[in-house]
């Protein structure tokens, strides 16, 4: 194990092949000694370097992968970014450096099958354009983030939009609880206006007869009217509320416009970015 390291640092130090941070090391598969081509990809993590390099074979060249002892495989299958045989291509992904200082290393490593990887060495055509693309992959992370925060931007839009709709919808709702209690404030108040005529005529009538019927009347009036009162009261209330909750629905509809015109300008400056 301690020959091995040695090879390790060994190989790293002495064959550096780039000016874009492209090595040729040893690695382990397994616990297989295999020897591939590392490069540093900064500014994103380890799992988002992997699926950009998974993303970029299965579109672009249409390959299909499965995991390995860590690595992603991919046996017996056309790269037309390294040649024109059948390759086996393994990747795998770490995160190291320090916290702050942190950096994603993405080994990739090609074989002509049976474990014959390809070196400088043995292979010096094909080296060269893995380190092409290598050298060229960070564009295409970069390029995968963008593509991710496309499809988190739309699905975000969805989401405000759908929240939108529904805002809009208890709007009406609270509108029409709003007209509807305004009609039994209304209806209430012309009540109690002829209560009060009603009262005030049969307690001038029975001041000068004292008539026993017009003072039941009165008694039932007044009743009438007390309980009216209590009930306007719950519903001015109750009005008082609806119109705060309408202009809380608008405040959060009004943010909700200015958070979905942030998100689609952001998309459309994201979707232009794609297209270039």
């Amino acid at each position: 194990m301690k020959k091995f390291f040695a090879l390790l640092v060994l190989v790293s130090a002495l064959c550096s092949i780039s000016a874009q941070r492209v090595n040729e090391t040893v690695t382990m598969f397994g616990k297989e000694q295999i020897t591939g081509f590392t490069i540093n990809v900064d500014n994103a993590p380890a799992n988002i370097v992997a699926d950009a390099l998974a993303d970029k074979f299965q579109n672009q060249y249409y390959m299909k992968g499965t995991a390995k002892k860590g690595y992603h495989v991919y046996e017996n299958q056309p790269c037309s970014a390294f040649g024109e045989s059948r390759y086996d291509i393994y990747f795998t992904t770490v995160t190291v450096g320090k916290k702050k200082d942190q950096t994603t290393q993405l080994t990739l490593v090609v074989s002509n099958g049976n474990m014959n990887c390809i070196t400088f060495a043995n292979d010096p055509r094909t080296s060269r354009n893995i380190v092409t693309f290598l050298e060229n992959f960070p564009a295409d992370v970069e390029a995968y983030k963008v593509k991710l925060r496309i499809a988190e931007l739309k699905n975000e839009v969805a989401k405000l939009k759908k929240d939108r709709a529904a805002m809009e919808k208890d709007r009406v709702k609270v509108n029409d609880k709003i007209g509807s209690t305004n009609d039994e404030l209304k209806r209430n108040t012309d009540r109690i206006e002829k209560l009060t005529a009603e009262i005030e005529k049969n307690q001038a009538e029975f001041n000068q007869t004292h008539n026993p019927a017009l003072g039941e009347a009165i008694s039932k009036s007044v009743k009438e009217k007390q309980s009216l009162q209590k009930t306007q009261d719950s519903k001015q209330k109750t009005l008082l509320g609806l119109n705060n909750d309408i202009v809380k629905l608008n405040k959060k509809l009004e943010e909700n416009a200015k958070t979905i015109e942030a998100k689609e300008a952001e998309l459309k400056q994201l979707e232009q970015q794609q297209q270039k």
